[in-house]
């Protein structure tokens, strides 16, 4: 793995603990007022920071199986803002931004499922190696 690889994984990592904390300790208006509680928002901010942290864990450790699991959990993190995103943006008028902001939420999140897929691809690879001894 190259250090230019690793090193914007590590940054991606802090980045979406980052956003995870700012949705736990500010979470936004317009979906708090559409659900009427915070607590969606805290929830996927929870679940974003707690997948940047494992995520980043796993980067700086080298170890594939624990970078793997944080990843999903940014992955699902990404499903559960996307989904709230698109309930907000249905209810009140759509507009360009947050029709757009829905689609990179659901694009990061599909990249983070195929950093996923490709992670488990390695990681049954490290496994097989391991068996073989």
């Amino acid at each position: 793995m190259s250090r230019t690889s690793r090193t914007l994984r590590t940054l991606g990592s802090c980045i979406f603990t980052a956003a995870g904390l700012f949705y736990v300790l500010a979470p936004p208006n317009t979906t708090t007022s559409f659900f009427d509680t915070p607590a969606p928002a805290v929830m996927w901010g929870w679940v974003f920071a707690i997948g940047g942290l494992i995520s980043l864990a796993g980067t700086i450790t080298r170890i594939v199986h624990i970078e793997r699991l944080g990843v999903l959990f940014v992955a699902v993190a990404a499903a559960m803002l996307t989904a709230g995103q698109t309930l907000v943006m249905f209810a009140d008028p759509i507009t360009w931004t947050r029709g757009g902001g829905t689609l990179v939420y659901l694009g990061g999140g599909l990249w983070a499922l195929e950093r996923w897929w490709r992670l488990g691809l390695d990681e049954r690879a490290i496994n097989e190696v391991a068996d073989a001894r």
